[in-house]
């Protein structure tokens, strides 16, 4: 499992290019919004990026690393808690999220093209209309999987470790914390 954080030079990537979407007010909204189970969507947003980042630096091929971080922070820009059921048109927020993404990231930070080509196929193949074709947007959507994945099963708390970027000591001792969260939960179904 990738070690969020723990990599400098992925940390560095994500500040260089994408600082300027992080510390906008815009973007810190999402950490008001549940992603998957209690992971906030700025927590799976940064999750995400790190793990794209981490999957580009080991592609043979060259990447267009800024949009990538861009791309990839942006991919669920939506900026509403889609757990809520007041919120009109949730039930096919998987179907209809991304175009949301892509216009408010457009509106809010002047995303380029390829930016948003990875923002707007993120959700492949749920959405098998839009296939990812460039490099790019095929590693965010794999590390939207994943993260997605680790999240929904609970094999990950971004709660226990603070935000790749706003840190800056090491995360330490993940897989100790995770043997005794599962140690604990084998004791209480027990």
């Amino acid at each position: 499992m990738i070690q969020i954080g723990k990599n400098k030079k992925i940390v560095n990537i994500i500040k260089m290019y994408g600082r300027d979407i992080i510390t906008a007010e815009s973007y810190q909204v999402e950490k008001e919004y549940c992603q998957h189970g209690v992971i906030s969507t700025y927590e799976h947003s940064l999750a995400v990026t790190y793990t794209s980042v981490y999957l580009a630096l080991r592609s043979k091929k060259p990447v267009n690393m800024r949009s990538i971080v861009r791309g990839a922070l942006l991919h669920d820009f939506y900026m509403y808690d889609w757990h809520n059921p007041e919120v009109k048109g949730r039930k096919v927020h998987g179907y209809t999220h991304a175009r949301r993404a892509m216009e408010n990231a457009i509106r809010e930070f002047g995303i380029s093209s390829l930016e948003q080509k990875i923002i707007y196929c993120h959700m492949f193949p749920l959405n098998l209309s839009r296939i990812p074709k460039e490099r790019e947007a095929l590693i965010v959507c794999i590390a939207d999987k994943i993260c997605a994945s680790f999240e929904t099963l609970k094999f990950i708390d971004y709660n226990r470790i603070t935000s790749v970027i706003n840190r800056e000591k090491k995360v330490r001792k993940l897989r100790r914390l995770m043997a005794e969260s599962n140690r604990r939960e084998k004791q209480s179904n027990a």
